[in-house]
């Protein structure tokens, strides 16, 4: 192992000393390390598990190389097929090399991987993101080849868009209101920049570089994290970010214990990550209860009186919330309490958010915006009443509809050619030609679902007489005198009106006591509802 370490010594510096006669495509990855680390030996993980190597003193700028070779090892495929050879095969076996090569800038540190080199980093030492804004600002925004994304909304959820040929963001069809950047890929302004750049928190190039050049090319990669740039093509970047800084989601992890202990319930509520089947479950409770009680309420307060001491982040995270399925059966354990907390906290002029255990960052003013959109949507002038927090939505549906003389459309699906699918209409229909689209409250994600459906089943109404022709045979069934609600012709969308009605508890800052998730895509339906030409309103039902 020593030989090799000294023959990969040896070669670095005989490469550094070699005089280029052309420089060639690198293909390099880069981290940014934080302010607060000073010294490379500060960013590793173990600095005595690897051997800091001698550099050339004829290097024009200031650098570290730590080397590990891990001990030599015979493939795992060879034990899974030597019982079958007729011959014994030779003994093989490969060699793990890794290292880290750090540049010195006058501020900062670059550090490049080798191999599996940020394995021997600290998780917490470089900055989140490098990678990212380093291609937004260096990127040609007609040249983009490949998109990775979250969907916020979604717990696992991720997106990898790759176009057979480079171009601009829009060819991509992200929904920039929901959509979280993780990866982006594409070609440089500049080809003497890099050919080809890929960000995420780490960058890679393919680059024409030598090792005598890095200190000139880290202080340019440096540069472009500091530009301003991509604010000209890529404005949204800021609006919406996951928080994956382990410092910062300690620090607002703290402040969401010390909200708990408070007993602060203005930003904070609990709510099942996923839609429960009443129809299926009697309740819930907590995996802490000695004696498990059912509940269709999930209270921060019901929790905590079953801890005998502080809560800590590590509770949350072991604590589960259970759901019951008949008194014969056990309780199972479904989600952490932790991923079932809804907070917003505001720090430093930003908007954090937890949803489903994960962060996000939302810019201030990105987040006001949005807040200011919502409180224009239209009040609803439609009244119904209010409803039982044990009562299924179906079953509400279908008591108003019979009382009020609604036609009932909930679960009545219709096919929408384009899509090869089937959607309800809504879930009421007036007479007034309101779609009347009905909902509990829970997480964020279940009211996403029902500002989607208002915007797909709009859409197919609109565009898709196969679609009207299904709603309309539901009329007929139901209401024969009130076919003529839905026109064979294509409508003229004025005539109607989409009515979004969340079932909650009363609350003096609705609509803003909806998490922000949600006004962030009632928001965005209500704008493309509007801009079709349908009338759009938010009805708050009271939950008693």
């Amino acid at each position: 192992m020593q030989l090799a370490r000294r023959g990969a010594a040896r070669q670095i510096g005989g490469r550094m000393a070699m005089q280029k006669s052309r420089a060639r495509v690198r293909h390099l990855t880069a981290l940014l390390i934080k302010d607060e680390f000073k010294k490379p030996e500060d960013c590793l993980k173990d600095v005595s598990a690897v051997e800091k190597v001698e550099l050339s003193a004829r290097l024009s700028y200031s650098a570290d190389f730590y080397l590990q070779a891990k001990k030599a090892r015979s493939p795992p495929w060879m034990e899974f097929l030597e019982t079958i050879v007729a011959k014994k095969l030779p003994t093989l076996k490969n060699q793990n090399v890794c290292g880290v090569f750090f540049v010195r800038l006058k501020k900062r540190i670059v550090a490049f991987t080798q191999g599996h080199g940020r394995n021997l980093l600290r998780a917490d030492c470089f900055e989140r993101d490098f990678g990212l804004k380093v291609v937004l600002n260096s990127v040609d925004p007609t040249q983009l080849r490949s998109v990775d994304a979250r969907k916020v909304e979604d717990l696992t959820t991720q997106t990898r868009k790759q176009l057979s040929r480079n171009s601009p963001m829009d060819a991509f069809a992200l929904n920039l209101n929901q959509d979280i950047l993780r990866v982006i890929a594409g070609k440089p302004k500049s080809e003497e920049f890099a050919k080809l750049i890929v960000g995420s928190d780490s960058l890679s190039l393919s680059a024409k570089v030598e090792v005598e050049q890095l200190g000139e090319k880290s202080q340019e990669l440096f540069a472009a994290y500091q530009s301003q740039e991509y604010k000209k093509h890529f404005p949204w970047f800021d609006h919406l970010r996951s928080v994956r800084d382990q410092a910062v989601m300690g620090e607002l992890n703290r402040r969401l214990i010390e909200k708990i202990q408070a007993g602060s319930a203005d930003a904070l509520h609990l709510a099942t990550p996923e839609v429960i089947d009443w129809s299926e479950s009697s309740g819930l409770s907590f995996s802490t209860e000695a004696d498990p009680t059912p509940r269709h309420d999930l209270l921060m307060e019901d929790y905590l009186k079953t801890k005998d001491e502080t809560v800590s982040v590590a509770d949350l995270k072991r604590d589960h919330v259970q759901v019951h399925f008949g008194a014969a059966n056990a309780p199972v354990s479904k989600w952490s309490v932790y991923d079932s907390i809804v907070f917003e906290a505001e720090e430093k002029g930003e908007v954090f958010v937890l949803s489903g255990g994960d962060w996000f960052r939302v810019a201030k003013r990105f987040a006001d915006e949005v807040r200011d959109r919502v409180g224009t949507i239209k009040k609803s002038t439609l009244i119904l009443p209010a409803a039982k927090s044990t009562d299924r939505e179906d079953d509400y549906n279908f008591n108003v509809a019979k009382s009020r003389g609604f036609i009932l459309m909930d679960k009545k699906n219709s096919y929408v050619a384009e899509g090869k699918t089937s959607i309800e209409v809504c879930d009421l229909l007036t007479k007034d030609r309101q779609f009347v689209h009905v909902k509990r409250k829970t997480r964020s994600s279940t009211l996403s679902h029902l500002f989607s459906q208002g915007v797909v089943s709009a859409d197919a109404f609109w565009m898709d007489q196969e679609f009207r022709n299904h709603a309309r045979n539901h009329v007929l069934k139901i209401h024969p005198t009130l076919k003529s609600l839905i026109p064979q012709e294509r409508p003229n969308p004025a005539e109607f009106e989409v009515v979004f009605a969340v079932i909650t508890k009363s609350n003096p800052k609705w609509p803003h006591s909806l998490p922000f998730f949600s006004q962030l895509n009632l928001s965005y339906a209500h704008d493309r509802l509007e801009r079709m030409g349908y009338r759009v309103s938010l009805l708050r039902i009271d939950e008693v």
